[in-house]
């Protein structure tokens, strides 16, 4: 299937309508409309990331569930996906529950953040509390910190 398939079944099976404004506008609004009608197979790992990003948008969730969205992405897609998601929240929104090891993107990307171990929450709190709480430099070092407790802080 192309891109712009891809896009259309999702649309299908949730019943959404009408199905061609919505798809133009996430094609537009994710800069796919250079592959839209590239077959998926043939997509580079950025490309499928933002069309896997497109297919999850399509909903139109009110939580979005994101698991390192931007890992092994050259550093313009990751811009790209990151403006589109603040810009998405802000305009739609939209709650992002996003993982990452990536400490610099989680603090420019969360208005609060929970650091877990073993399934245990072990801090929790907005970038600056989490940082002064645990008397360090940034959110790596934290989490370089908190990785260092075998039982958690």
């Amino acid at each position: 299937l192309t891109v712009e398939e891809n896009l259309k079944v999702i649309a299908r099976l949730y019943g959404l309508t009408p199905i061609q404004p919505r798809i133009d506008d996430i094609v537009k609004k994710l800069e796919m409309e250079d592959i839209r009608h590239k077959l998926t197979r043939k997509l580079s790992s950025g490309q499928m990331s933002r069309l896997t990003l497109a297919k999850a948008i399509m909903t139109e969730p009110k939580v979005l569930f994101l698991d390192e969205p931007t890992a092994s992405l050259d550093p313009d897609i990751v811009n790209k996906i990151k403006s589109f998601l603040k810009e998405y929240q802000r305009t739609e929104g939209l709650s992002i529950l996003y993982t990452s090891h990536n400490m610099r993107e989680m603090e420019e990307m969360s208005d609060r953040i929970i650091f877990l171990q073993r399934g245990k929450i072990v801090a929790e709190g907005t970038a600056p509390e989490i940082i002064q709480r645990y008397g360090q430099r940034d959110l790596e070092e934290v989490f370089l910190k908190l990785a260092r407790e075998p039982n958690g802080p």
